[in-house]
């Protein structure tokens, strides 16, 4: 029997407790209703609640090594900075997974609209475009197959090709018109030979197989690049402002004979066994094939790779943005004898 009330008692004192440990004061107000939990990447930390925090005074919490008020907010605001920060996009999370598929041309356009409102110069607007594109490539490290390395090299892309429409939106604004009228006819033979450029420089897509699309998207990216440079120089000659154009050495050079098309061109770029390299694709020629030497102040010795006295020869003078020229010096009987002591010019750099 005694046993029986034991039992009994026990019981109703858990009752009490529980009782006591579920009842919550009576606000006036509904409860307020309980949010659906984030599984995407940005996925935060749970809010501390008041219960949560030790119910101690500030004083004693010091005296004690434990963490004070002052401290959670400080948290707290190095929490909030951090989830600025990543809105902002000035830096990434180790752990932050990208979704290649995505269209991020809308959010690359406000952040270059971004870079150009806060950059102090035109200069400095270029550095911070870098920049930029150094941040994507953070996350384009990220791609485990080559269809995610394909799609995350058109970001690169499209930031040059973005801010290439920036400068020329503010060069027509703010050219007089006979400037205007003469970037803007260079600005269409680009556009038109855009296309034929890559193909000059990479190849075709049987000749590259599945990596053709990201090829074709470093390329882009290259060229484009390029040409936000020029673009930027212009628009600085405009405002009076100092611009510096990065060295200009390897890459494409066109004849275009002062018109939208290709007819010959000049590849310059560094070869597999680490030697200068330099392709001419000349109009009605054919191609040359060869290695070049630095003589220093843009000049260049040429030499074909054909063997004995059938190498061509001669001298490639670059003048960086400017365009090249090449005059043969040897050649053997045959088609390139006429040419010898000519020079053929390159006058648009890509």
């Amino acid at each position: 029997m005694a046993r029986h009330y034991k039992i009994i008692l026990l019981s109703l004192i858990c009752f009490i407790l529980l009782s006591a440990c579920s009842a919550k004061p009576d606000t006036g107000t509904e409860a307020a209703p309980v949010p659906m939990e984030n599984t995407g990447s940005d996925r935060k930390p749970p809010e501390e609640s008041a219960s949560d925090i030790p119910q101690t005074s500030p004083s004693e919490m010091r005296e004690s090594g434990q963490s004070t008020p002052e401290h959670y907010a400080a948290v707290a605001e190095e929490q909030t900075a951090s989830v600025n920060n990543e809105n902002n996009d000035t830096e990434w999370r180790d752990d932050l997974e990208v979704d290649f598929t995505h269209d991020y041309s809308e959010k690359i356009q406000a952040e270059i609209d971004q870079v150009v409102s806060s950059s102090t110069s035109l200069q400095n607007e270029l550095e911070n475009v870098e920049t930029m594109i150094q941040k994507y490539k953070l996350l384009a490290e990220k791609a485990q197959t080559q269809s995610e390395m394909n799609l995350s090299s058109q970001w690169f892309y499209t930031i040059w090709d973005t801010e290439l429409n920036n400068l020329w939106s503010r060069l027509s604004n703010s050219a007089d018109q006979q400037t205007k009228e003469k970037i803007l006819a260079d600005q269409r033979k680009w556009i038109s030979m855009k296309e034929g450029a890559v193909y000059e420089l990479i190849g075709s897509s049987e000749e590259n197989g599945s990596l053709y699309p990201m090829l074709v998207n470093a390329c882009l990216e290259s060229i484009t690049r390029n040409r936000a440079y020029v673009l930027a120089n212009e628009l600085a000659k405009v405002k009076e402002e100092s611009f510096a154009m990065p060295e200009k050495k390897y890459g494409l050079y066109v004849d275009n004979q002062g018109t939208g098309d290709i007819y010959s061109s000049l590849v310059i770029r560094q070869g597999e066994a680490g030697d200068d390299e330099a392709v001419f694709s000349l109009f009605r020629m054919g191609e040359i094939r060869g290695t070049v030497v630095d003589n220093g102040k843009g000049e260049l010795s040429f030499t074909s790779n054909d063997s004995g006295t059938r190498a061509i020869k001669g001298i490639l003078k670059i003048n960086g943005w400017d365009g090249a020229s090449f005059t043969i010096t040897e050649a053997p009987d045959g088609a390139y004898t006429w040419y010898i002591g000519k020079t053929m010019d390159f006058p648009f750099a890509f």
